[in-house]
């Protein structure tokens, strides 16, 4: 790289580095914001929600029968039906939609909804052949966006996130909206719980995961995909916003909401590029710490780093003159760099950056010379780290919270994870635990701490919790 184009990625660089005297005060900061959010029943911004899920028990694996399950997780829609064998293993049949842009904005929530029980019922009428039985099949609903809980099937949307926009949805029963377009269509389906998919994901790991042979206990399920979310099991007494409400149980799945970690940037990095990236969002100035974290973010800090040094005249000045004065749309507009062209920058050591050439002419149509791809690779590679890094301060944190409830038994801890980025961007995961290491929540333990991909998680989880509904 020429002097100029190197100082300056340099710089970017640094911009997003974290380091251990970071990880370490934000893993507190995050146990405290955790506290705190137990014990306030009106979401503020300055603590995460805490959302108690009313899923009071977590899956040994024992567990039996043929569920339904329905997953809005973000931009497509799943519809699955579950067979739990009471092995820690289970049958699954289920479908896929992608749900159109004319439901995610400038629509009513009734459209969504309707648009989400026909495709319930077409996977019935597919494979239980309409479910005629008398006996109504329970549904498990995934809804995965910051929902008011109130009970296992009962919940109002806060907010919108990952793209969507229906204002009429806000503060609406979501379980209600399901359930009556699933009667309009004359369905033998109940949706009895409302789970995110977090919560589905470590229920799902739990039911799978057999402590006799993994030596470990499922104490944190995690999404580390569009967005990012995590659940865990938390005991009554700790969760002082339930006093009064529920009685009689050992604990309760909490659902943290630890997107929406830090919104008042407190302490969080906050780089002019993570400044841009929030302002073209349709919820600014909340979910920042998932803004610096998820899929669906890192292609955009790449893009606006880029123009950002294209407008220093550091980059793509000969292709701009080429093209009389412009720049390839994909990377002029917000939103068209994916997290999977990322994960090829992420790897390339091929002569010259020769695959990452490949890469941008394809994905981006893109030409660019061997100077811009070593910078595009290295800024690549700083948003990529920080996420790893960020990401590990939520387990660290969880563990270090409820380590004393497993202090008589000496079996390691593991999250079970699920989404496009923990599963497939390169050296993710082992960034996540080389962060875990240096916060060391376990300290003076030598208990460990895994991360295990829980397959089909938030639709399994949706059943397991249709199936502890009465």
């Amino acid at each position: 790289m020429n002097t100029d184009l190197k100082i300056a990625v340099d710089e970017v660089v640094k911009n997003f580095q974290v380091d251990k005297e970071f990880l370490i005060k934000a893993t507190d900061e995050f146990v405290d914001s955790m506290v705190n959010g137990l014990k306030t029943d009106v979401p503020v911004k300055e603590y995460m929600p805490m959302i108690p899920t009313y899923v009071t028990g977590i899956p040994n694996g024992k567990e039996t029968g043929l569920f339904l399950a329905a997953d809005l997780g973000g931009t497509n829609f799943r519809v699955c039906s579950i067979h739990l064998k009471g092995d820690h293993t289970f049958d699954l049949k289920q479908s896929k939609s992608e749900i159109p842009k004319e439901f995610m904005q400038g629509s009513s929530a009734n459209d969504l909804f309707a648009y989400l029980a026909l495709k319930v019922k077409d996977f019935l009428d597919e494979h239980h052949q309409g479910s005629k039985s008398n006996e109504k099949l329970k549904l498990g609903f995934t809804f995965s966006f910051p929902v008011n809980q109130t009970g296992l099937n009962r919940g109002t949307l806060i907010r919108w996130t990952k793209g969507f926009d229906l204002p009429d949805c806000v503060d609406k029963d979501v379980v209600e909206l399901l359930q009556t377009n699933l009667d309009l269509l004359k369905t033998n389906v109940h949706c009895a719980a409302l789970a995110n998919d977090t919560v589905g994901t470590l229920l799902s790991r739990a039911y799978s995961n057999n402590p006799e042979k993994s030596n470990a206990h499922t104490v944190i399920g995690a999404i580390f995909g569009t967005g990012t979310n995590g659940a865990y099991f938390e005991t009554l007494e700790n969760i002082p916003k339930l006093k009064g409400v529920v009685e009689g149980i050992k604990g309760m799945v909490v659902n943290t909401e630890w997107g929406s970690f830090d919104n008042t940037l407190k302490i969080s990095p906050n780089t002019k590029y993570d400044q841009i990236v929030d302002k073209e969002t349709a919820n600014v100035g909340y979910h920042l710490f998932e803004k610096r974290i998820s899929g669906m973010f890192l292609g955009e800090l790449l893009r606006v780093v880029l123009m950002d040094l294209f407008d220093r005249s550091l980059v793509f000045e000969e292709l701009y003159k080429q093209r009389g004065g412009s720049l390839p749309h994909r990377l002029t507009e917000p939103w068209l760099i994916s997290g999977e062209v990322l994960s090829y920058l992420e790897i390339d050591d091929s002569t010259d950056l020769k695959m990452s050439q490949l890469v941008l002419e394809n994905h981006l149509r893109l030409p660019t010379t061997k100077e811009e791809r070593l910078a595009i690779q290295a800024v690549t590679r700083a948003i990529s780290h920080r996420a790893a890094f960020l990401s590990a301060i939520p387990l660290a944190a969880i563990v270090k919270k409820v380590k004393d409830q497993y202090k008589d038994c000496t079996k390691d801890f593991e999250v079970g994870c699920d989404g496009s980025v923990v599963e497939f961007y390169p050296g993710f995961q082992a960034k996540i635990l080389e962060a875990v290491a240096l916060i060391d929540p376990l300290e003076g333990s030598s208990k460990k701490i895994h991360i295990r991909i829980a397959k089909d998680g938030s639709g399994v989880g949706a059943a397991l919790c249709a199936s502890v509904a009465k």
